[in-house]
């Protein structure tokens, strides 16, 4: 990839790192008033912006794989990194396929759509009880029976925002 091509997506991995990570201090300070609407909405704000860096480094579109593959090189990004998203992708995109299959499975359409709260708190509660279950302490992300660290995943965007960094001044093209 030509240099000053490669140069605009880092760019453009920055600026959605960087909009994660604001996102990420903004669901931080929800969680700490407990305010639960605050928390879903910032939440959906940290994890739009985490699957555009997602998308970035592992389009779906095969001819942007060779891209995808440069960025990831370039940024030293492993291929399993939580940034890929693997356990929630599929929820980002394709929302009202995967909300149907999830839906049309329950015993019974009873469900709480956010809950804030360790998950097993509620005894005797379903694990489907809740569409979506963020533990305030660990930041563990329970997201229609799927998991995953929302803590770890912010410290992997710390990282790669610093790539990011580092590889635009090293490399301006301009």
């Amino acid at each position: 990839m030509e240099n000053r091509l490669l140069y605009r997506f880092i760019e453009q991995v920055q600026a959605h790192c960087r909009l994660a990570r604001l996102a990420s201090g903004e669901l931080r300070t929800a969680l700490a008033t407990l305010n639960p609407e605050q928390s879903a909405l910032r939440l959906h704000a940290f994890l739009a912006q985490v699957y555009i860096v997602s998308r970035l480094l592992w389009p779906e579109r095969e001819s942007s794989a060779e891209r995808g593959a440069t960025l990831r090189r370039e940024l030293t990004v492993a291929e399993d990194a939580l940034l890929r998203l693997t356990p929630l992708r599929k929820h980002l995109v394709r929302p009202d396929e995967c909300y149907e299959d999830w839906v049309t499975r329950l015993p019974e359409p009873n469900y709480l759509d956010f809950n804030l709260m360790p998950l097993g708190t509620l005894a005797g509660a379903p694990e489907d009880a809740f569409q979506t279950n963020l533990d305030p302490d660990t930041l563990l992300l329970t997201w229609r029976g799927d998991t995953m660290n929302l803590a770890q995943l912010d410290e992997e965007l710390r990282r790669l925002l610093h790539a990011t960094e580092t590889w635009l001044r090293r490399h301006n093209p301009w």
